[in-house]
């Protein structure tokens, strides 16, 4: 071992030397914190010793052995080379020494046969010397036996005319065990005491130069190694070591296994008290005072102190905090788990006594895994709510989990229970369920309070249980009633978010007033009936998005934007919040403000993003989904929808597992992947979902999957479906789910004009003069069901209304009956136009093009003649297939196909659906390109056959 930094004490260290070999002997005596380089000083100056021919003796005390007599003694006089006389009698006194009576010890008396053999032992030494000079060198000395400190003493004092020197390694932060000796030693004429301080920047870059590698930047390691191994030799070393490891050449050190290793022995090196502080410094954290330390540890000021500043000294602190976080982790992986426990637990009793905060308890409560006290439990719970309104979730589960898991008390368990679902709830909602049926028997019983109350109506409602959720709220109103002073003087206690909750997710729900026969009506007490309650009841964000909806229901207008952004503009979001901000964000939809909505949308995302909260995120994604499907960006509602249904997987959504899952349907139907569509018909919906708002999104976007794989019953009963239950709960809102215009549309596909005539004038009739997207889509299906001559005007009243508020895949499709309406009329230049603007417009949407829109002069395709392309016999279609798929190419409905060849409508649909599968196409309108007659056949025609493949063929 190289030995830096150390050159003037052994120059001090080689002059006594030359004084000892002139017949002045001495003691020196090293000291120094622990790993301060006081061992490589002493084998260093031995390897000078031998060298100039001096008879080096050494020995190394040890705590272990700090009880056998003469211990120490005993290994000098080993290396000693004494003759066969002179060495048996020092082996016979160091073993009579060893069996002394031990009584006489415990009561502090030396025995006889050690007292009459020290000046014996020390003799031989002597007469040693008179060959050639002696070096006596005994490391870690605080450690040794009483006898042979006694020893040294008597052989000291002889020194000054004798040519021995004595030289004596000592860790100067142990508690002296004979302070006698060091007294005695210090007076001598002839002692000496070299005290090694830590490595200065000369020596840590010597040290660099001996122990790293060519091409290091040493002067940019110097000072980082000087600040994490504190001048320790011991620590320096270890961190050069791993940053050879690392093999990073220029980058700052980087503790590893070696530091961990060197601080494990500067603890295990220093005594028992300073290990100690340190684990409970590195257990405590820097916040912890002295005081608090005190009572950690059991010790006095004075002790904590002296230990303190033996780790500063040892290199590992720095101003009674560690120098870098890897020495507190070493320190850490030190302690046994058993005492770590333990020592957490006497952290967090000290900090609750002192006042501590919730938060700083509840750390070492955690880490002590169990405490079993009443005022344990309470700041788990306290420090549980503090985390989640901080947004620390984890943290909150995880207190709440111990608190539940030690709680005895009932009603306490049931607060806990209660806590910890409110927290489940934003990162797992699935995990809610199974505490719903305990929690809902405490509130029907009137033991669970109001405010988690009114979080266990939402989760009723979320996972379909609205009649349970109606027991529940109007057993806890009811009692509150009785009860007035329960909620607490000078707070409005109506439950608005579950009411919410009910009025907008389920529609038509009655919801009864649960006051009491005496009561105060509208569900308040006496205490709340003043203006100032008023005042706040209205200024509640449930309040005020429940009279939202209801405007809404009066018909979308200016006032509702205002009222939907003062409420985005003045909650911030939370569980209780979170309702109330998507109710004004889909206001802000259902009004056609369609980027303001965006833009709030995109910013509590982000938030609920940054905050780590999981259901949030899922639940504003599956809306802003909504946002960008209304918007034409289909691949971006594709991509949110998607996020949502991992955010939170299908189990957790409840019934609003149809929100996102109608978006993901409905975009894929719109992009044409009728594949991946079909998938998202395979995700459970809850039956009562269809009792929501969600249910009627996710039974429209099956209509139109319906619609566009050729099944335009199952597609009408769906639209039907729609507005029958939308009319049955007064919530007709044609811009939530425009089921009279989807229905004209099915009635369209069947032939049946008159009946698609009848429900596009309604619709329009409901719009009004209201310039939304209900009457552009109104005007758009009116018009298909009329001549070509009457569309023009509609069609273009509905594609500025559409260009106007954003609605780009509607405008698509305007601008494509537009073209096709023009081609109708003759007008071939205006129908190209218009066409390639659908078509670039489709593109932009991530949509295919309409089929009306890529024809922009040619007959029709029933009339156009078959190209002689690639084509393949169509042996993979039945002749029933071939039949059906032959006459749907010639333009036929589903049922004048069923007519024509005597069959059911529904054996028409599930025909050309194994039509589609086999020929790889999605609609109609691609048969065109698989099935086409060798020449253009009328009307009048037979359906094609196997017989006929002369004349079809597929491709």
């Amino acid at each position: 071992m190289n030995l830096v930094d150390r050159g003037e004490e052994l120059s001090v260290m080689e002059h006594m030397l030359d004084s000892t070999e002139s017949g002045h002997g001495g003691v020196l005596l090293v000291s120094g914190a622990v790993a301060s380089g006081k061992t490589a000083l002493l084998r260093a100056f031995g390897t000078r010793v031998t060298s100039r021919g001096a008879l080096y003796l050494q020995a190394t005390a040890s705590g272990a052995e700090a009880d056998l007599p003469l211990g120490v003694m005993g290994q000098l006089l080993l290396g000693a080379g004494l003759p066969g006389a002179d060495a048996r009698r020092a082996t016979q006194l160091v073993r009579l020494a060893a069996g002394a009576a031990r009584p006489q010890r415990v009561a502090g008396e030396r025995p006889a046969v050690v007292l009459d053999g020290i000046p014996e032992l020390c003799g031989l030494l002597l007469e040693k010397s008179r060959e050639r000079p002696l070096v006596l060198s005994i490391d870690d000395v605080q450690h040794a036996d009483e006898d042979s400190l006694e020893c040294l003493l008597y052989l000291s004092r002889r020194l000054a005319v004798s040519r021995i020197l004595v030289v004596l390694g000592e860790n100067s932060d142990f508690l002296a065990g004979n302070t006698r000796l060091r007294v005695d030693l210090l007076r001598l004429p002839g002692c000496r005491n070299i005290r090694l301080g830590p490595l200065q920047r000369s020596g840590v870059a010597e040290m660099i130069s001996a122990f790293g590698e060519p091409g290091w930047g040493t002067r940019k390691l110097v000072p980082a190694l000087l600040h994490m191994g504190g001048g320790s030799p011991l620590l320096t070393r270890a961190l050069i070591e791993d940053h050879r490891a690392a093999g990073a050449a220029s980058a700052d050190p980087v503790p590893g296994e070696s530091f961990v290793r060197a601080v494990a022995t500067c603890l295990y090196r220093s005594d028992l008290a300073t290990r100690r502080t340190a684990w409970a410094l590195a257990v405590a954290g820097p916040d912890m005072s002295l005081a608090e330390l005190m009572e950690v540890l059991g010790t006095s000021r004075e002790s904590l102190l002296r230990s303190l500043r033996a780790l500063n000294e040892a290199g590992l602190l720095d101003a009674g905090w560690y120098r870098h976080e890897a020495g507190r982790a070493a320190v850490l992986r030190s302690l046994e788990p058993a005492d770590r426990a333990r020592v957490e637990a006497r952290c967090a009793r000290v900090l609750h006594e002192h006042g501590a905060s919730a938060s700083a308890v509840v750390r070492h409560l955690i880490a002590a895994e169990t405490v079993d006290a009443p005022w344990a439990r309470r700041t788990l719970i306290e420090a549980a709510e503090r985390a989640l309104a901080d947004d620390e979730v984890d943290l909150a589960l995880t207190c709440l989990r111990i608190a539940r898991d030690t709680s005895t008390d009932a009603h306490q368990s049931l607060e806990i229970r209660a806590a910890l679902t409110r927290a489940l709830w934003r990162v797992n909602p699935a995990g809610v369920a199974q505490h719903l049926p305990e929690l809902t028997a405490a509130a029907l019983d009137g033991r669970l309070d109001a405010r988690h109350a009114d979080a266990l109506v939402g989760h009723l409602l979320w996972f379909g249980r609205p009649e349970r959720a109606l027991d529940v709220l109007c057993a806890v109103e009811r009692q509150g009633a009785a009860q007035p002073g329960r909620t607490g003087t000078g707070t409005p206690h109506r439950h608005d978010c579950p009411r919410l909750w009910l009025t907008y997710a389920y529609p038509g729900l009655t919801v009864p007033d649960c006051t009491p026969p005496g009561g105060t009506p509208e569900h308040t007490t006496a205490q709340d009936t003043t203006p100032q309650h008023a005042a706040a009841l209205a200024r509640s964000p449930h309040q005020r998005a429940a009279s939202l909806v209801k405007s809404l229901l009066d018909g979308p207008g200016k006032d509702v934007v205002v009222r939907a952004e003062q409420i985005l503009q003045s909650t911030r979001l939370d569980d209780d919040t979170m309702m109330a901000l998507l109710v004004a964000v889909d206001s802000l939809v259902l009004a056609d403000h369609l980027e303001a909505a965006a833009l709030w949308c995109e910013t509590l995302l982000n938030e609920a993003a940054e905050r780590r909260a999981p259901l949030w995120q899922a639940l504003l994604s599956a809306a802003r989904a909504r946002i960008e499907l209304r918007a034409g960006a289909l691949g971006a509602a594709r991509k949110l929808a998607r996020s949502a249904l991992t955010l939170v997987p299908a189990d957790g959504w409840g019934v609003a597992v149809a929100a996102p899952v109608a978006t993901a349907l409905f975009t894929g139907t719109l992009m044409g992947r009728l594949d991946e569509a079909a998938a998202q018909l395979a995700v459970p919906v809850p039956d009562s979902a269809f009792q929501t708002t969600d249910g009627l999104l996710y039974l429209r976007a099956r209509g139109h999957y319906f619609l566009a794989a050729g099944r335009p019953y199952a597609a009408l009963d769906d639209f039907l479906t729609c507005g029958d239950l939308m009319r049955r709960r007064r919530f007709d809102l044609p811009a939530l789910v425009p089921w009279r215009t989807d229905a004209a549309e099915a009635h369209l596909s069947l032939g049946d004009c008159e009946r698609a005539r009848a429900l596009a004038e309604e619709q329009l009739a409901l719009a009004g003069g209201r310039n939304g997207w209900v009457r552009a889509v109104s005007l758009r299906v009116l018009a298909g069901t009329l001549k070509a001559a009457h569309r023009p005007p509609l069609l273009g009243e509905a594609v500025e209304i559409l260009r106007d508020r954003g609605h780009r895949v509607e405008l698509v499709r305007a601008l494509a009956e537009s073209a096709r309406t023009q081609r109708e009329l003759g007008k071939v230049g205006q129908a190209r136009a218009l066409a390639r603007k659908a078509q670039q417009l489709a593109g932009e949407c991530g949509m295919p093009v309409p089929p009306s829109a890529t024809d922009t002069g040619s007959p029709h395709p029933a009339e156009q003649p078959w190209s002689s392309g690639n084509r393949r016999h169509p042996e993979e279609l039945s002749n029933a297939e071939l039949r059906v798929a032959t006459l749907a190419v010639r333009g036929h409905t589903n049922r004048q196909i069923a007519d024509k060849l005597c069959i059911t409508i529904s054996t028409v649909e599930q025909h050309l659906t194994r039509a589609y599968r086999k020929l790889a196409v999605q609609r109609r309108a691609d048969l065109a390109a698989k099935i086409g007659p060798a020449s253009g056949p009328g009307d009048g025609e037979e359906p094609a056959t196997h017989d006929a493949c002369d004349r079809l063929h597929v491709g």
